[in-house]
């Protein structure tokens, strides 16, 4: 459960959050999309809800929204001053959200554990669910849409299989998806063999 405190926070920073300036309302509306990402998080923060499952992240993706917000308004106007000041406030609230619970290992289709995307380190090899499988490359929000929903990207390096095509493949998932943990020496093994056979079927066409 989210502290009160941030709660009240959250309630702090959309009561002060000001409207979009009209020249800010161009740009095939992308300033407006971050504003309205800014408010309906600032909405579901002010409960005990989350959009991406994970609080902290909540507020890590405000303050990042605020942040371009900021070096998008006119120097020195009261829009720019004001978001400055609540992107900073958004960032104090990420350490005041408690971890999120995370389910118990094994319940990954797999048999791995389940983490949010963000969670991962490069020394993981991760599945997403519906997409590939691979080494954790890195992850980050998708640009909001014009409702204020945002999507999250993973990249996952693809160099272990013989025909990759790319060095790593971009997969867009839903918010609170989570992607499963795999034994990395495991599935370097089995990596490692599926490439031969691959290399030795290509060779012997």
């Amino acid at each position: 459960m989210p502290a009160p405190d941030t709660r009240l926070h959250a309630q702090h920073l959309a009561d002060r959050l000001p409207a979009l300036p009209p020249a800010m309302r161009g740009n095939a509306g992308r300033e407006r999309a971050r504003h309205t990402f800014v408010t309906r998080n600032l909405a579901t923060l002010r409960t005990e809800g989350s959009v991406t499952g994970d609080r902290a992240e909540d507020w890590r993706r405000v303050a990042s929204e605020l942040a371009v917000l900021w070096q998008m308004a006119a120097p020195g106007d009261d829009f720019q001053l004001t978001v400055s000041e609540l992107e900073t406030l958004a960032r104090q609230a990420v350490p005041l959200e408690p971890a999120p619970a995370n389910p118990p290992s094994g319940t990954g289709p797999q048999g791995g554990d389940l983490i949010f995307p963000w969670q991962a380190s490069e020394d993981d090899w991760i599945s997403v669910p519906g997409g590939p499988a691979g080494p954790f490359v890195s992850t980050t929000m998708a640009m909001p849409n014009l409702a204020g929903l945002a999507r999250t990207v993973v990249m996952v390096s693809q160099r272990h299989r013989y025909h990759h095509g790319s060095s790593h493949a971009d997969t867009y998932i839903e918010d609170g998806t989570r992607v499963e943990v795999l034994d990395a020496e495991a599935e370097q093994v089995r990596a490692r063999a599926q490439w031969d056979e691959d290399h030795a079927a290509w060779h012997n066409r």
